[in-house]
């Protein structure tokens, strides 16, 4: 909650007066935010981060497509991404469910970062994904978008359902895996390419060799994180990717088949990804001083943050214009990221025209 009160509010007037220099700010701060729970997980908690295939180009727009294995892979792909580039960390943007834009301070910030909230329900999240596309090419920034085209994690229900779902298509039965859907990913794919906002594709695989964490709440009830993380990338050229929607059906179960087989083997044999693509190998061990510099930083000011409100009237004041103005984004106009989106084709309006 601090870092939305302290660190994005005061830039709250860039979005209306100069919004696009709020987009850049604002994607720096929300990504140098991610660094800390990123160093938390390595560097406090020890879990070690094996990562292998080929490099994802911040500088360009893309999809990255991952399995769902757990409630926690979003996490451990901040550490994943920070080791081979930590601009990636202001770069990539996350679809999460609805609900959590309402956590105070966390959902705040992540409307500043204009992450994509969904409702589950294609035909109420298509114009919010259509609004959202466009005010990213719009802005100036490439982006590069997090997507589980199977559409949750991997626990008891989902794998009932998803074998259930293939007996009645006459699909193979998956132990690693849920069938992707493809509805979702279309509809995006389909948007990015009219927006000419797209260059690669990016298959990821995640797998966990021993101690797999389940969901955030099993991590805060036992205390227990895996002790590592495997990350395999494999960037494929947009052009690959068919464009009408049967063939990107088969193009994409035919990717789920090959990620399949990829997690039988890691599973089962020796809990390794054979690296795809470039074969690059990063070292398991991150080096350098960025992690400890933002986990002190972050701790330090927190403490700061904390002792100055409880200390001082005109600081509580603050926080509660801060929250009220959040809570207010949020009521009024589906939340901060919409609400930073009306003040952008304000300020641009001609490029307005195809909403």
């Amino acid at each position: 909650m601090l870092g939305s009160i302290f660190i994005l509010m005061p830039f709250i007037p860039f979005a209306y007066l100069a919004p696009k220099q709020f987009r850049w700010i604002a994607d720096r701060c929300v990504g140098y935010w991610l660094t800390f729970p990123a160093s938390l997980v390595e560097f406090i908690f020890g879990v070690q981060f094996q990562i292998t295939g080929d490099l994802v180009d911040h500088r360009e727009p893309a999809i990255i497509l991952m399995n769902h294995r757990t409630r926690l892979d979003w996490l451990f792909l901040w550490n994943a991404l920070y080791k081979m580039d930590p601009w990636l960390l202001t770069s990539e943007k996350i679809s999460l469910k609805a609900g959590l834009k309402k956590i105070p301070g966390a959902g705040w910030a992540m409307g500043c970062a204009s992450f994509i909230f969904l409702d589950r329900n294609f035909e109420q999240d298509k114009e919010n994904i259509k609004n959202l596309i466009k005010y990213y090419k719009d802005s100036g920034q490439n982006y590069q978008m997090l997507l589980f085209p199977e559409g949750t994690d991997r626990d008891l229900r989902s794998i009932e359902l998803s074998r259930a779902f293939a007996q009645s298509k006459d699909l193979p039965i998956y132990d690693y895996c849920l069938h992707p859907r493809v509805t979702g990913f279309q509809y995006i794919l389909d948007l990015m390419r009219k927006e000419n906002y797209i260059k690669y594709v990016y298959d990821v695989t995640v797998g966990y060799p021993e101690n797999i964490v389940q969901s955030e709440k099993i991590l805060l009830k036992d205390g227990h994180f895996p002790r590592s993380a495997h990350f395999d990338f494999h960037k494929i050229e947009i052009g690959e990717v068919p464009m009408d929607k049967a063939g990107c059906e088969v193009w994409l179960n035919s990717l789920w088949r090959s990620k399949e087989a990829k997690l039988k083997n890691f599973y089962e044999k020796d809990k390794k990804f054979e690296p795809s693509g470039s074969r690059y190998v990063w070292p398991l061990k991150t080096t350098g001083v960025g992690y400890w510099i933002a986990f002190s930083w972050w701790v330090f000011t927190s403490m700061m943050w904390s002792y100055f409100t409880y200390q001082y009237f005109f600081v509580k004041f603050y926080v509660f214009l801060g929250s009220s103005f959040y809570i207010y984004a949020l009521k009024y106009h589906n939340g901060v990221e919409f609400l930073v989106i009306k003040w952008f084709y304000r300020r641009f309006p001609d490029l307005r025209k195809d909403l």
